[in-house]
């Protein structure tokens, strides 16, 4: 995990530096980027009109959108327009979540915010007691919410605080986004950047009314440090089953009871890995034409992998670049990943989930730790230098041939990957600023 770890680190300590800039173009710049965070005011900037605002139809309530981590949305329009941006003053790594008319965001400030979609005013703020780098869950009215070193159960609509659970006394950090069913909110621990102390990786259940720990599984034996859990859990609410990917030493995918966490399956990527080659990528899950459930994840050796989630052999394996660091996105029959070279750029490919065979690709002159999003025929990728001070923005991808459709620049890196609704989307930066976008037909 180490390698990422201090990526992550370079990425926080550079972006303190990063720009801000409320002032967004339909192409993007050259222009060389300030280095100065955004400076909150209170209010919010915005560009259009408030009473031409779409409704905010649908929901996205957790990371990648649902329990499967599919990064898929209803259809809606293809081109962004920015609505108003929010800034919260410190770098954003967690992805906003929506709900009832609410978008909620982490930052690096230690600070949960609940903004109105449409005029996006400050509904309420939670201080928490460490970086929230993790998403949010909303269900049943209440948003869970990891900061680094504890657990929150929030009210959504007022903010109240129902519990508050500090992580184990044995070390570790809150780097996955939880995720909740079955009345347990499941969520990885993984060790902190330096991995000193070396901890043990392990996915805890929380009862989602109390906070109490309903189970405990290590993901090596006898409580080995390590093999930390750093992504974010999938979920097969019709099987029961958890499935989590691993670092190293241990690099893979475990399938879990949901009942009672205990092992199902482990398929590894490698085994004694040296290398730091950790599944760093959250798995995916999805149903086939045969109704037969696949997981795809990818790792930090470049590979994408699709298993059988019945017993986690390897289906097929594609080698798209040196590294992948986020997850992918389905829809009808299609994954869509990316690939990040050493060289700093990064390939965003569509790959035929059936047989792994290659639908296009489309080349990008950054690095990406965003996972692209889906809707229809549109994709959206957010994009950056992965390392704070610099331009990006998000492209918008024709998902049919990979041809870009918009490139919306907010002159500034995101690893935070969006929220989508059918007529709007939200994304973080890490110059602090939470953007508003509707979505309209061209």
């Amino acid at each position: 995990m180490k390698t990422f770890c201090h990526t992550l680190l370079l990425i926080f300590c550079l972006s303190l530096l990063s720009s801000c800039s409320t002032t967004l173009s339909p192409q993007a710049t050259k222009t060389a980027p300030t280095l100065n965070m955004c400076k909150p005011t209170g209010g919010i900037h915005t560009a259009i009109t408030p009473g031409l605002f779409p409704a905010a139809k649908g929901e996205w309530p957790m990371f990648r959108g649902n329990i499967t981590r599919s990064g898929s949305a209803p259809i809606g329009g293809s081109k962004l327009s920015l609505a108003w941006s929010y800034c919260t003053g410190a770098p954003i790594s967690s992805s906003p979540v929506v709900h009832a008319g609410i978008v909620y965001i982490g930052s690096l400030d230690d600070t949960l915010t609940a903004l109105d979609i449409h005029m996006g005013k400050i509904v309420w703020q939670v201080q928490g007691s460490a970086n929230f780098y993790s998403t949010p869950v909303i269900q049943d009215g209440v948003v869970y919410a990891a900061t680094l070193d504890g657990l929150y159960a929030i009210d959504a609509k007022t903010g109240f605080v129902h519990w508050h659970i500090p992580i184990e006394a044995n070390g570790g950090r809150f780097w996955s986004s939880p995720v909740v069913a079955q009345g347990l909110v499941v969520i990885g621990i993984a060790a902190s950047f330096s991995e000193k102390p070396a901890v043990a990786g392990r996915i805890l259940a929380f009862d989602a009314k109390t906070g109490k720990v309903r189970w405990r599984t290590y993901t090596l034996a006898k409580k080995a440090a390590k093999g930390g859990v750093w992504s974010s859990p999938a979920i097969d609410k019709t099987r029961g089953t958890v499935y989590v990917a691993t670092g190293d030493p241990d690099d893979g995918v475990q399938a879990l009871s949901l009942r009672d966490g205990h092992l199902l399956w482990h398929w590894r990527s490698v085994t004694r890995d040296v290398s730091d080659t950790d599944v760093g990528a959250g798995p995916l899950l999805y149903t086939d034409r045969q109704n037969k459930r696949h997981v795809v994840v990818g790792g930090k050796n470049g590979v994408i992998y699709n298993l059988d989630a019945a017993n986690g052999k390897v289906l097929w394996q594609m080698h798209i670049g040196d590294a992948i660091f986020s997850s992918p996105a389905f829809s009808n029959g299609v994954l869509y990943t990316v690939g990040t070279f050493l060289n700093r750029r990064a390939i965003s490919i569509a790959l035929d989930a059936q047989t792994g065979s290659i639908h296009w690709k489309h080349p990008i002159p950054t690095m990406i730790y965003a996972s692209p999003v889906i809707s229809g025929q549109t994709l959206y990728q957010p994009t950056g230098n992965g390392f704070g001070p610099g331009g990006g923005g998000i492209e918008v991808i024709n998902a049919k041939d990979g041809q870009v459709l918009q490139n919306m620049d907010i002159h500034s890196t995101s690893n935070s990957s969006p929220a989508l609704l059918s007529s709007w989307l939200f994304i973080g930066a890490q110059n602090g600023n939470l953007y508003a976008f509707t979505r309209s037909s061209p």
